[in-house]
């Protein structure tokens, strides 16, 4: 009897093995064929139905491989079958997964997919792809209440990082702040290429140079040659005025990443980085290049950097070399202001100041300025004459000449009557009266006329001790 019962359980089992492999056999030929668009698709796929119609694993492979080739009329239909399989014991999660990837991807109501996903984390709330789909998908209404449905995920997947994820929706959704504040509060050992990525980034563009720093050499321990990760470590280094560190990073950037297109903004920074050590011979090449290389859609824009080249010259105190690039700058920026116009007046001051042979030359390059500032900006007009003037006195030292008094009596034509001045034109009409004051006395001869000025310096200022003298001679 025995041997007869093993027989039958022999007999069984082959067939249920037999079975078994037919409904395999005909499952990866539909799968086969629906990769390779086979002309009798549709009928590999129902024989496939058929022989798993209670197989819902079987059924959502199919439903994905329908989904990859975009497919998404039959995706959704071996999706709906697959969850019917499950049924009635349990709802299939799976397919709520694939139902709602579809509408992401193709539909256009956020809302639908993110009800599928929901629908996904209801039936199997221990999976944390459901979460992190639904927040993908709604991070486009709302990031916070995506970045609150993770920390749903972190109580049911612990082992999941909520944090690195919640950085990463903030990262799509263009918040690079709330993205750092995140990325500030995982694991930096743990994140993989793409996550260190985002983190150096949102570090990097909002201030937090140490943190750029950190993750820009966790990344270059995983890929040593990637531009990114080089050009950002290079770029904190710099920030956070570790310039030998910058530097050592130049060489490896330029000659050891792999697919690294250089802009104008490196060569920029790089310049900056050589005149941090300066090594000026460095800095102007690379300035240069910058030159070379920036256009209308560069992130960095050509005026800023001739003002910087200027800057340079300047420092030098390359006087001619600080002018003309600094007339480029004037002349290709796109919203000159007056701060802008007093700019090219100091540069003239300054080289006034440095070269006596040209002294007066340049002088009256800074008057002229000034002038030109005024014309352009009215507002500024008071400040520009008073600059006129001051430059004048550099000529005029003890001011018998009088060559600043057009511009001294300028300014009290405009400021003596108007109400409500503020403290800095208070200072420039009391030094006005004061030049007024002296010069009616030392060169005028009038006595009278000097007192009517002290007078006027002790209304603003009553301890002012050279009007007072004046006032108090008999």
């Amino acid at each position: 009897m025995k041997t007869i019962k093993y027989l039958v359980m022999g007999v069984l089992l082959a067939g249920f093995s037999t079975t078994a492999n037919a409904q395999e056999a005909e499952l990866e030929a539909a799968l086969a064929g629906i990769k390779s668009k086979a002309p009798n698709v549709a009928e590999l796929a129902k024989t496939a139905y058929k022989k798993n119609k209670k197989n819902a694993d079987a059924l959502i492979k199919v439903a994905r491989a329908f989904y990859e080739q975009k497919d998404t009329a039959n995706a959704n239909l071996f999706a709906n079958y697959a969850n019917e399989a499950g049924k009635p014991k349990y709802q299939y999660a799976p397919a709520y997964l694939l139902l709602g990837d579809v509408e992401a991807s193709y539909g256009t109501d956020g809302g639908k997919a993110a009800g599928y996903y929901n629908q996904a984390i209801t039936f199997d709330p221990k999976n944390p792809e459901g979460y992190k789909k639904w927040a993908m998908v709604y991070r486009k209404i709302s990031p916070s209440q995506a970045a609150k449905k993770l920390q749903d995920m972190k109580a049911m997947c612990p082992d999941e990082d909520v944090d690195a994820i919640t950085a990463h929706i903030y990262m799509l959704a263009g918040d690079e702040k709330q993205a750092y504040e995140n990325y500030a509060k995982s694991n930096v050992a743990k994140l993989d290429k793409a996550y260190l990525n985002e983190y150096v980034r949102a570090s990097y563009f909002t201030g937090h140079f140490e943190d750029a720093l950190k993750a820009a050499e966790a990344g270059l321990k995983l890929e040593p040659r990637n531009p990114t990760f080089t050009r950002l470590a290079m770029f904190s280094n710099y920030e956070l005025k570790k310039y030998d560190d910058a530097k050592a990073y130049i060489h490896k950037y330029f000659n050891e990443t792999d697919s690294a297109k250089f802009s104008e903004y490196d060569h920029f920074y790089t310049a900056l980085i050589y005149q941090a050590l300066e090594d000026k011979e460095n800095m102007y090449a690379q300035y240069d290049k910058a030159l070379e290389l920036v256009n209308d859609s560069s992130m960095i824009k050509r005026h800023a950097i001739l003002k910087s080249v200027s800057d340079s010259y300047l420092k030098d105190q390359a006087f001619e070399n600080a002018i003309k690039y600094y007339q480029d700058y004037l002349a290709c920026k796109p919203e000159v202001n007056s701060d802008d116009q007093e700019g090219l007046a100091r540069i003239y001051s300054k080289f006034a100041d440095a070269d006596e042979t040209r002294r007066v030359e340049m002088i009256g390059k800074a008057i002229e300025a000034y002038k030109v500032m005024g014309e352009k900006f009215p507002i500024q007009n008071i400040y520009a004459a008073y600059q006129c003037a001051t430059m004048n006195n550099k000529l005029d030292k003890t001011g018998e000449k009088g060559l600043a008094k057009p511009d001294y009596q300028k300014v009290v034509e405009l400021l003596e009557s108007k109400a409500n001045r503020d403290n800095s034109e208070n200072t420039m009409l009391k030094y006005s009266y004061h030049y007024l004051m002296s010069n009616a006395f030392l060169y005028g001869k009038n006595k009278a006329l000097a007192k009517e000025y002290a007078n006027k310096i002790l209304a603003i200022d009553p301890e002012y001790a050279p009007a007072q003298q004046i006032r108090d001679l008999k």
